[in-house]
């Protein structure tokens, strides 16, 4: 994981392009590397706002300065949202309470869903536009949206295909540094090649600077994924007769660096064991103290996977 320290400091706000602002969320953390970026975006006075940030404080009068800078009467008709986690909702109320009519835009949720109950409390707007998939957004003449949903970060992560620019709007499923967390690999990697398809030349992530070579980015990304697994089987292979564990196997391929293991990595390496098992070349130990909806229960919340023991399958192959 990069520290903050390590880099390149963003402004608040700057203009990216003819169409295109970001606005810095002022939310940044090892997690959200300089903070979550917000865009701005449309050649008229009308703007869509994707995303809002975390809440911050000094978010809502940063944003009324970037708009009154790009034009006075530059507005904000409407907000839509990549997704659930707080950190690209946080700022609704701030939003409307500088202008209650801006519309919002979010993809659906279903209501019993983990990323739902865990992600949504406290969502200032239950009657939101639902986005759909394939959907077009036309802002003016010059500026067009596509709306593509891009699960496995989150069920509801969506991304954003800027016609005029050949450039997708990723949110989390791309950044500018580093890798994703992601709930379900097989998911994920699905989006990635959905979004290659595209061919963009450019990326505006929501964290980290503009990505300018964007299928090279994407590329990048599923070669990564690809050789964890690979680096998994190999480690696996290495001694067919005993159980591994999340653990043990993140301790083993972990980078030689200081400190304890990071949770959302050794979750990272769960996920890589979930899929591999629904691929059918591992098999993981089934616990007869547990019901089988607890079994269901623990892909869910993938931490608990954390001490599970997987077998290579013998006919697997490398």
């Amino acid at each position: 994981m990069l520290q903050r320290n390590q880099l390149a400091p963003l402004p608040a706000f700057a203009k990216l392009s003819d169409r295109v602002w970001r606005v810095l969320g002022l939310n940044p953390s090892s997690f959200t590397l300089q903070g979550t970026n917000t865009y701005l975006v449309g050649s008229g006075n009308r703007k869509i706002l994707i995303d809002c940030g975390q809440g911050m404080l000094e978010y809502g009068p940063l944003l009324q300065r970037s708009l009154l800078s790009i034009s006075p009467d530059a507005y904000i008709s409407d907000v839509i949202l990549t997704h659930c986690h707080v950190d690209h909702w946080g700022g609704l109320d701030d939003l409307l309470a500088m202008d209650a009519g801006i519309r919002v835009h979010k993809y659906p949720l279903d209501p019993a869903s983990y990323d739902h109950q865990h992600f949504m409390d406290g969502f200032p707007v239950p009657a939101h536009y639902l986005l759909q998939d394939g959907q077009a957004i036309r802002i003016d003449d010059d500026t067009t949206l596509l709306v593509i949903h891009t699960p496995g970060h989150t069920a509801d992560h969506c991304s954003f295909w800027l016609e005029e620019e050949s450039a997708i709007f990723t949110g989390d499923c791309v950044l500018g540094y580093g890798t994703v967390t992601f709930s379900d690999l097989q998911t994920y990697l699905d989006t990635l090649y959905r979004l290659l398809d595209f061919q963009p030349q450019r990326l505006y992530p929501g964290h980290g600077p503009v990505v300018e070579s964007g299928v090279t980015k994407i590329q990048e990304y599923i070669t990564y994924r690809e050789q964890r697994e690979n680096e998994i089987l190999v480690l696996m292979a290495s001694d067919r007769s005993k159980p591994w564990t999340p653990v043990e196997i993140g301790t083993l391929l972990r980078d030689d660096k200081p400190g304890e293991l990071q949770p959302a990595y050794l979750r990272g390496i769960a996920l890589h064991l979930i899929k591999l098992e629904r691929d059918g070349k591992l098999r993981g130990r089934i616990d007869r103290s547990r019901s089988e909806s607890d079994q269901n229960d623990q892909y869910e919340n993938v931490y608990t996977l954390l001490n599970k023991e997987f077998f290579f399958i013998s006919s697997s192959r490398l």
